[in-house]
């Protein structure tokens, strides 16, 4: 099935659109935010504490949202996320002070909680299980652009006024809730288990459980993530001399690359499969994070980038493509699972990197790297031979 059929289907658009939406207001203010903290007083050290917390709201309230999804409806929890973000943005607009700053990034986590389950459920209740690849595609491909255009917007609203961007944000969200609104229908409830939701959910009782080692590769990519956020635009401001708009042409550029790598997966899983991909994109990615603390002009700036990026995009879809087939029921549940463990590693991550690199800004990238490529390993040695034969393991 083609991209084009998917977005034929009723409900895909607006649920596609929402993410867009959330990845550009997200990359509105990506750009400003480190700046704009410190202006507010901010060490590194609290930088990434400001990351983290966006995290640990979304962490502690994905699951909650997940299975609220599973009671109420996907597009009321969907609903409820999109506010959220819109008063997250206010906030933002208005703060005069760090402790503001925290309240505004608490709320978008919170937000973030209630959306991403509710998207990745959303495409799984309305397609079937050969629909799923084009659409969990799509689904990567829309965070993508939003990735691209919003921080090169949020650079060029930033000379104006930093609330400006802010306020941009906030009138996308409004557009985004009258598509949701007017667009999307609640799908039929699927009919769940309540003994086989239990067992896929108890993984302290089941260590060997193939879903624990796809949520431990969900916590990777956002560790990675995270600990990109939070000192990438540091260490370019204080490196390169980069300023506000500059630093949003590198997040620019990092959307450009997952949205090419998006149309290359989809090739490389029917080659080679799913596992094999997180496992190269894990080592990518380590590899990728290594190299960026040579960087000393734009080519050996974006050269890592790109490796990193390629990493990570291979290994984003493929554990998303994974879960959403191993979770027959209560895929709600599951995602928002899987949605703390995305959570958490944007809480370790900033705060990990953020540590590293008030000791020495290069620490910060051969530390995190240590991390991945310690963890590729792991995957490949353990949780390989586990995932190759599911039914096995669990």
């Amino acid at each position: 099935m083609s991209f084009k059929d998917v977005l034929k289907m009723p409900g895909i658009p607006a649920v596609l659109f929402t993410q867009f939406m959330v990845a550009f207001g997200f990359g509105i203010i990506l750009p400003i935010l480190p700046f704009y903290t410190l202006s507010l007083g901010a060490q590194p050290f609290e930088l990434g504490l400001l990351t983290s917390t966006f995290a640990l709201m979304s962490l502690v309230f994905s699951p909650m949202f997940g299975k609220l999804s599973d009671r109420i409806g996907r597009k009321k929890v969907m609903l409820m996320g999109i506010g959220g973000f819109f008063l997250a943005y206010l906030v933002f607009a208005v703060s005069d002070s760090l402790w503001m700053a925290f309240l505004a990034r608490g709320i978008e986590g919170v937000a973030a909680g209630a959306i991403f389950p509710a998207c990745i459920s959303l495409l799984s209740d309305l397609t079937t299980p050969k629909q799923r690849g084009p659409a969990m595609g799509l689904f990567a491909m829309m965070f993508s652009l939003g990735f691209i255009l919003g921080p090169a917007v949020g650079g060029i609203a930033s000379a104006v006024s930093v609330q400006t961007a802010f306020l941009l944000a906030a009138g996308l969200t409004v557009l985004n809730l009258i598509s949701v609104h007017l667009q999307l229908t609640e799908p039929k409830t699927t009919v769940r288990s309540t003994h086989l939701a239990e067992k896929e959910m108890t993984l302290l009782q089941h260590l060997t459980s193939p879903f624990l080692f796809l949520f431990l590769s969900a916590f990777m990519i956002t560790f990675m993530i995270g600990g990109i956020d939070a000192v990438l635009a540091l260490y370019t401001s204080a490196r390169l001399g980069f300023q506000t708009h500059e630093v949003g042409l590198v997040f620019a550029f990092i959307g450009a690359m997952i949205l090419v790598m998006q149309f290359v997966t989809g090739g490389l899983v029917n080659r080679f499969g799913e596992i094999k991909l997180v496992t190269a994109g894990l080592f990518l990615s380590g590899v990728g994070f290594f190299f960026l603390q040579f960087a000393h002009d734009w080519p050996t700036l974006l050269l890592p980038l790109a490796i990193f990026v390629s990493g990570n995009a291979l290994v984003f879809p493929s554990v998303t493509s994974m879960l959403s087939k191993l979770a027959s029921v209560n895929r709600g549940a599951v995602m928002g699972l899987a949605g703390s463990f995305n959570s958490l590693g944007m809480v370790v991550g900033p705060l990990f990197a953020g540590f590293l690199y008030g000791l020495m800004p290069t620490s910060a990238f051969w530390g995190m790297a240590a991390v991945i490529v310690a963890y590729a390993v792991f995957f490949a040695l353990i949780a390989v031979p586990r995932l190759s034969n599911p039914a096995k393991a669990t």
